[in-house]
């Protein structure tokens, strides 16, 4: 009897608290009435964990792998059939959250002063704040849809408490006279994968990565466990590299490798401490002034 009753105790607790996530989620989302003459379509859906499938087939798996709650969507309409779908993903961390919006921003975006870090492209505005990335989207272009994407975003951001706080990993690439654009941060490989494939098995076992572009050239930097688990994973790196058919020309170097890929470009890999330190468009000799200025930053962690 008293098993029966913790378990239907269990069960209650678990729904209460379900509940209050989703209604938590769900109430940030701007209701009919709240922006003038835009009303919800349809009532708002929310997706939880592997559920997200279901609403975004085909990108659902990164999310999942920087660590995914649940998603509140809702689509608006005004009279003139003008329509604005809202995206609220809460993540598992701020970090989390952070890293989707880096990987979903590109250099086309233009910066705004809403939440942590916001852009805003032809027809959408991505934004984080805290542990929640958003995306506004409008079914045209046009000077008043993306003013209304504007007052959407910030009908939403006031009821976030929370601030978000980049990762400590961002402050390596704080380097004096390299303007390091379309930054990166990851925590897998599927995250890796979309910003540049090294080969299976490759580059992994990373807990956390970091990557920008510096002109032509770019940067990466991988963060690993302790020292002896980037040992081993630079070996294996090492190792794949010699036979991999991406790359070419490997050549040890103490303390480091370089190889060049199928269009000439050289990518240099070192070994630091935790970190395993990867410039692409320099040879070694070239990219070792810029691995001195990055361990320089990592030592001050």
């Amino acid at each position: 009897m008293i098993k029966y009753f913790l378990f239907w105790n269990l069960i209650l607790f678990t729904t209460i608290c379900v509940g209050q996530n989703q209604v938590e989620t769900q109430s940030l989302l701007p209701e009919d009435g709240d922006i003038p003459n835009w009303n919800l379509k349809d009532s708002i859906e929310t997706y939880f964990g592997e559920d997200l499938f279901m609403y975004i087939n085909g990108g659902a798996d990164l999310y999942l792998e920087y660590g995914f709650g649940e998603v509140a969507a809702g689509r608006y309409m005004n009279y003139q059939s003008n329509s604005i779908l809202v995206d609220v993903y809460k993540m598992s961390s701020i970090d989390a959250a952070y890293g989707v919006f880096t990987l979903s921003s590109t250099s086309k975006g233009k910066p705004q002063m809403l939440g942590d870090q916001s852009f805003l492209y032809d027809y959408y505005l991505d934004l984080w704040k805290g542990p929640y990335f958003m995306r506004f989207t409008a079914n045209k272009k046009d000077n008043g849809m993306i003013d209304t994407l504007m007052l959407f975003a910030k009908t939403i951001v006031p009821k976030i408490s929370i601030n978000g706080k980049k990762p400590q990993l961002t402050q390596v690439f704080n380097l004096p006279g390299f303007e390091i654009t379309n930054l990166k941060y990851i925590t897998g490989i599927i995250g890796l994968n979309n910003i540049f494939n090294f080969g299976h098995g490759s580059i992994a076992g990373f807990s956390e990565g970091l990557y920008g572009k510096w002109e032509d050239k770019s940067l990466f930097v991988f963060s690993y466990r302790d020292d002896r688990k980037c040992r081993e994973w630079f070996a294996s790196a090492k190792g794949k590299m010699q036979m991999s058919k991406k790359f070419s020309n490997y050549t040890a170097i103490y303390n480091g490798f370089s190889v060049t890929d199928k269009a000439g470009n050289f990518f240099s890999f070192k070994p630091y401490n935790k970190y395993i330190l990867v410039v692409k468009g320099l040879g070694w000799e070239e990219a070792k002034a810029v691995f001195e200025k990055l361990q320089g930053n990592l030592d001050t962690f």
